[in-house]
């Protein structure tokens, strides 16, 4: 078993994952973070509206890495080989 690198885990999330399961898993890691204590502090609209609100965050980082991070991280690992 090879031992955990980050550079892996970004390959792993920027090329290996598809999108769709990606941004799923981004979504429900950021909703149930924040959605769950939420719930236990505040109730289950609070739940609701924090844990969307920080699902579709997570999301959207995951899309701006993507877009703007994964091809530069995949480029410069590429230039130095």
């Amino acid at each position: 078993m090879s031992a955990f690198t980050l550079p892996a885990l970004l390959e792993f999330i920027g090329h290996d994952l598809s999108p769709v399961r990606a941004v799923i898993a981004f979504f429900l890691f950021g909703y149930l973070v924040v959605g769950l204590p939420m719930h236990f502090r505040q109730g289950a609209a609070s739940r609701d509206v924090w844990g969307t609100a920080a699902g579709v965050t997570m999301a959207a980082l995951y899309a701006a890495f993507i877009v703007g991070v994964y091809p530069a991280l995949h480029h410069s690992v590429a230039v130095l080989r």
